[in-house]
């Protein structure tokens, strides 16, 4: 891959990065519409489940590469 292709990858990755924190603030504005503070920790605790999830993939990917 040459240099090119990865700038644009690159950007391609951070574009994608703030769709997602767009996309994040929108739920937990709703949620806060609906809710209140409630519905936005209801909201977040969904997001750490998520991300434990991704982060718990990840990692096994990693301790089968050693």
């Amino acid at each position: 891959m040459g240099y090119n292709e990865k700038v644009l990858d690159k950007i391609a990755i951070m574009e994608q990065r703030a769709k997602e924190r767009k996309a994040l603030w929108h739920t937990i504005s709703d949620s806060f519409g609906k809710e209140g503070a409630e519905g936005i920790a209801n909201e977040l605790a969904v997001e750490m489940d998520e991300f434990r999830e991704k982060f718990d993939v990840l990692l096994a990917k990693l301790n089968d590469m050693l």
